[in-house]
């Protein structure tokens, strides 16, 4: 009897010994699970697994609570032949009185609250064909982490319950407490996905403000360079307007003495000659004038001044010619634009422009001159701003130019030349870009005018920049980067036109400026002309 005894406490002590074992297992394998698993979507329905396979029981449910107070069955393991029913709202919903009431999470504690409530689970349940029920409930640890107020007011966070659907069982003590230690894993694990949650959301709201604080930043930059751009492009619109405006009045104050000397010449010229005839008439007559004439005479050597008088005046009316062309160039490139358009010959801008620039194309010591070839062809009157259209001229010219210069520099044998070409064509045919405009009247016309040079041509880089304001590549004190860009808002907005730059290397550059004969809309046109 007493060996049978023995047995009996040896195999009890085993069989305990096995079932510890398996609940550290599971315990083990929760916690791994744990620290391995960055989801907790998937750490759950691994525990409803694990707890069924643990119990050997029919079902094993994780039931959450939502912050309404409502439930629904979140994670479940069933065996083959029964029912899922993951997804099912609980079938009672948690009293106010407990979901609103604060715990200190002693588990013993919530037990003797929850005694009530897990009776009324269990009795609801029976639809489900339960035989047996165990309800563990599922509570957080507040302390551990810093939860809303709606987290502080419910630690509890669910139900985990086991369910026998096909026979009758009581729950041993081994089964409750191996069932309320992977309710406390199941804690650990919704804890830390909470913290998880909580940190990547005060990342994401620290990334996103810093994002929302870049952004800001980047659009401040991008304000102040537009505002920056508009400034220096209205100071440069209104200095060259001054500019204008001087130019003409310094014109106009220089023409009137100029013309004045001009028209002066002519009567001079004959009056000189009149003279030298009578002197020549007093020669033929009185040969022997006397000798106090005579040393006179030789003194101030009057042969020369007979030929060289006349000569001089010859040439101050070259000259005052001379600068009556470049008056009446520099009143033509400051035509006053008062807002209205008006017919204009581009030819004579043109060449108002080149006159201005002489200085610049003439041959001087140090480096050869430029050769301008000019094809014009018949372009009738054009309807534009015709001061502005000049400045146009005048900026591309002086670019020109500025490379021309560049590669006399480096090659002293380079012959610069300057090609400007015009022609009309049919508005329906465009020679700039795409046809982003087709005429239905085939006769209406636009003009093409083509500048061009050999000079070192512009880097593919570069050229992307050239109508950008405040672009250059010039040196410092040089330019401001604005004469292409207001270029291009003359022929482009101010003008319904187009203007692109064509460029190789080594070959040259050439700057193509499209635009219609006459304004497409008038009435738009005068109110876009305050420039």
């Amino acid at each position: 009897m007493k060996g049978t005894d023995k047995n009996i406490t040896k195999q009890t002590a085993q069989e305990a010994l096995q079932r510890q074992l398996k609940q550290d297992q599971l315990l083990k394998r929760m916690r791994s699970g744990i620290h391995s698993c960055s989801r907790l979507e998937p750490m759950l329905q691994i525990a409803v697994e694990e707890g069924r396979q643990f119990l050997q029981t029919d079902r094993m449910i994780i039931c959450r609570f939502l912050p309404d107070g409502s439930g629904v069955v979140a994670f479940e393991s069933v065996a083959a032949q029964l029912t899922l029913i993951q997804g099912m709202d609980l079938p009672i919903s948690l009293p106010a009185t407990i979901r609103n009431k604060s715990v200190d999470g002693s588990l013993s504690y919530i037990i003797q609250e929850f005694d009530h409530y897990i009776k009324r689970v269990i009795k609801a349940s029976c639809q489900y064909e339960v035989k047996a029920s165990l309800v563990i409930p599922i509570i957080l640890g507040v302390e551990e982490l810093e939860p809303t107020l709606s987290e502080r007011q419910n630690p509890l966070w669910g139900l985990l319950i086991a369910h026998n659907c096909l026979t009758e069982r009581t729950w041993q003590s081994w089964e409750i407490d191996g069932l309320e230690q992977l309710s406390v894993q199941i804690a650990i694990a919704v804890q830390q996905a909470q913290l998880f949650e909580q940190v990547r959301r005060e990342i994401a709201l620290k990334q996103f403000s810093q994002a929302i604080e870049q952004e800001k930043t980047l659009q401040l930059d991008s304000t102040l360079e537009e505002l920056k751009q508009a400034q220096g492009q209205l100071l440069q619109n209104e200095k060259m307007a001054n500019l204008g405006q001087l130019v003409a009045d310094m014109a106009n104050e220089i023409n009137n003495p100029v013309n004045f000397i001009h028209n002066s010449l002519h009567p001079a010229s004959h009056y000189a000659e009149d003279l030298i005839r009578l002197i020549e008439l007093y020669q033929h007559f009185y040969p022997d004038p006397g000798t106090v004439i005579t040393t006179q005479i030789q003194r101030l050597d009057l042969d020369f001044i007979k030929t060289d008088l006349l000569k001089l005046l010859w040439s101050m009316r070259a000259g005052s010619e001379r600068i009556t062309e470049i008056v009446f160039a520099l009143q033509n490139f400051s035509h006053f634009d008062d807002g209205q358009m008006r017919k204009a010959d581009l030819h004579e801008g043109i060449e108002s422009v080149l006159r201005i620039l002489q200085h610049r194309l003439k041959e001087q010591p140090d480096k050869p001159g430029i050769q301008v070839i000019k094809e014009f062809g018949d372009l009738p009157l054009v309807e534009c701003f015709p001061g502005e259209l000049n400045l146009v001229f005048m900026n591309i010219l002086t670019n020109a130019i500025d490379a021309l210069e560049d590669r006399m520099r480096l090659d002293f044998s380079f012959m610069p030349e300057i090609l400007i070409r015009t022609q009309v064509v049919s508005s329906h045919l465009s020679l700039v870009g795409g046809n982003e405009y087709r005429e239905k009247n085939s006769k209406k016309q636009k003009v093409i005018i083509r500048i061009s040079d050999n000079g070192k041509g512009i880097l593919p880089h570069i050229q992307r920049h050239i109508f950008e304001p405040f672009f250059t590549t010039k040196p410092m004190g040089k330019g401001k980067g604005l004469g292409l860009s207001i270029s291009e808002q003359i022929i482009v907005d101010k003008h319904q036109g187009k203007l692109r730059c064509n460029s190789r290397i080594n070959q040259g550059t050439e700057f193509v400026i499209e635009m219609n004969t006459k304004a497409r809309n008038y009435a738009d046109m005068r109110k876009q002309a305050s420039f």
